[in-house]
């Protein structure tokens, strides 16, 4: 079959070629150029033009386009892949400068609750922090602590008795603070539960624990990101170094979800000045779309410098690792803030605000991204869609609804999905980081449907892929390996029959990330007249063992015929 495929690609890139009169700008000869057209063609070259691909062909017939003046690029066998575009992630919210690292093994040291505490101590002194000065860190993840408990206030208070200590969890919807943040914050035993968030209590008492969760971390949380921080000029400098680290990893598009207004200027300033060197796709936080949409500085949906505002982003329930996902059964184990039997998460938003949300996306033709991890979410995101559909006399079909994360839709709203036209941005990175800690949560049955590509794909729903860094790496091709493998970090595989190949799973963070974004005729494959988005790798991922892909390097990304990124 790859030979016959081969043969279709070089006839119609050799018709391109000897119609062909200018000379390419540069060329890539002697690789394997896995093109992800609707084809699934593999050639040996690529030819560029002014950012754009001019052909893609044989060596032979692409070697025809060389003028005096044409760089030539020998990959000497070497794959290439088109450059990888971002599902879902937190671009501008994760440089993690102002932040201690507190994830546990791969990403971090942190092992235990002491672990924590050092770490912070440790931040402090090279940070050179006052006994005043806040202290942040991000990423500690309980269900991989030998204590298996949430770190409490008193952890910190010995440690920390004059700063105000706020961690969060690695999924970013809860943290921990000791009794100095609790303290500025004004949280006391008598301080409600804000709408859409829990403040956990000590058994048999008010007193909180330090455990925030949901929209209760507002009551003391701290820019996670310090992206207000700072003269323009220094934050610039740490969008540089943002983007080089992203393209480290091929990426070419990226998403900044849950954009601040703040972030929404400096990436209109680095696009004003020419620094963005990849394509950032922002979603403003939902709460500062009226804002956006009224500023005359902005518009939606245009792609200009390398900075588009493309949609809102919009959050309906939390966590399932941290329990606070909205399911529809209940959690088999003990929720934390939870005192009775039938602990099913909650949503962060009423049914009419959903509604709302959806109708203003509708009215003002922006596309909503809206994150939802448990089935009793996306029950709410079908049924907001559908009231707007009805209310506006429109059709959600062709408006493309993101469903972000959609960790565990069930059966039968995937079919809900097709009929509406929703675009599920699934996460298979949930199998290995938390597959083990889902099924002893919600029992096997509804762990192996975790991030259904496979479900999806049969029924014909075009799906992404995403890390959501910084809650996992950014790594793409971590990422796809655990598509293909979705094995946990105890080796076991959660749900095997949602496993892509290698091929499908590179189609979820190319083409199909495109097609996400209303893109998919500038970029996403590696074809005639796209841009020249291209990522080398160390290893061929179509043949290599699976389990291997996840070590495969990238070697080069280049954005629009130049190089971003080369590993030295």
């Amino acid at each position: 079959m790859k030979k016959v495929i081969l043969s279709i690609s070089l006839f119609w890139a050799s018709t391109a070629v000897f119609a062909q009169k200018t000379p390419a700008d540069k060329i890539f000869i002697n690789g394997k150029i896995i093109t992800v057209d609707s084809q699934n063609s593999i050639a040996q070259a690529v030819a560029v033009q002014d950012g754009k691909i001019l052909a893609v062909g044989t060596t032979k017939d692409i070697e025809k386009l060389k003028g005096k003046n044409t760089q030539v690029v020998d990959l000497g066998g070497k794959t290439v892949t088109p450059g990888f575009i971002d599902g879902h992630s937190h671009f501008m919210s994760f440089g993690r400068a102002n932040l201690a690292n507190l994830n546990p093994p791969p990403v971090g040291n942190i092992r235990k609750i002491a672990d924590i505490v050092a770490e912070l101590q440790k931040f402090k002194a090279q940070k050179g922090l006052k006994d005043s000065d806040w202290i942040s860190g991000f990423g500690y993840d309980v269900d991989q602590l030998e204590e298996k408990r949430h770190p409490r206030k008193e952890d910190f208070d010995a440690a920390f008795p004059n700063n105000p200590v706020v961690i969060t969890h690695v999924s970013g919807h809860m943290s921990v603070a000791n009794s100095a943040a609790l303290k500025a914050g004004g949280v006391t035993s008598e301080t409600p539960d804000p709408a859409g968030g829990v403040i956990e209590r000590k058994e048999n008492s008010k007193e909180p624990t330090g455990l925030l969760q949901e929209k209760a971390q507002g009551l003391v949380r701290v820019n996670l990101s310090g992206s207000s921080k700072g003269t323009v000029e220094e934050r610039l400098a740490q969008l540089k170094e943002q983007q080089e680290y992203y393209a480290s990893f091929g990426v070419t598009t990226a998403q900044d979800g849950s954009s601040s207004f703040e972030s929404l200027e400096l990436l209109r300033e680095a696009a004003k000045r020419g620094e963005l060197v990849i394509d950032i796709e922002a979603l403003p936080s939902y709460p500062i779309v009226d804002k956006v949409i009224n500023n005359p500085d902005y518009q939606y949906g245009v792609l200009k410098n390398h900075f588009k505002i493309n949609g809102f982003k919009f959050f309906s329930d939390g966590s399932p690792q941290g329990k606070t996902a909205f399911f529809g059964k209940a959690y088999l184990t003990k929720v934390p803030g939870c005192d009775h039997a039938e602990c099913r998460g909650f949503p962060v938003v009423t049914q009419d605000q959903f509604n709302e949300a959806i109708i203003k996306s509708f009215k003002n033709n922006i596309q909503p991204y809206v994150h939802c991890n448990g089935d009793a979410a996306i029950d709410m995101y079908i049924t907001a869609v559908e009231n707007a559909n009805k209310v506006l006399g429109t059709k959600s079909l062709g408006r493309r609804p993101v469903v972000i994360h959609s960790q565990f839709v069930r059966l039968d709203q995937l079919d809900k999905y097709k009929e509406l036209g929703f675009l599920p941005s699934l996460f298979s990175n949930h199998a290995f980081f938390w597959g083990d800690v889902h099924e002893t949560n919600l029992g096997y049955d509804r762990a192996k449907f975790l991030s259904p590509l496979k479900t999806a794909q049969t029924k014909g729903i075009i799906a992404t892929n995403h890390t959501d860094f910084g809650v996992t790496p950014i790594n793409q091709l971590f990422l796809l390996w655990t598509s293909v493998e979705r094995k946990s970090r105890s080796g076991k595989v959660i749900g095997p029959e949602e496993r892509l190949t290698p091929l499908e799973g590179l189609r979820a963070i190319t083409i199909n990330g495109a097609y996400e974004y209303f893109e998919e005729n500038l970029k996403g494959s590696l074809e005639k007249g796209k841009l020249a988005d291209l990522v080398v790798l160390s290893d061929d991922i179509l043949t290599i063992e699976p389990s291997k892909i996840k070590d495969v390097v990238v070697l080069e990304t280049i954005k629009e015929g130049k190089t971003v990124f080369k590993k030295k």
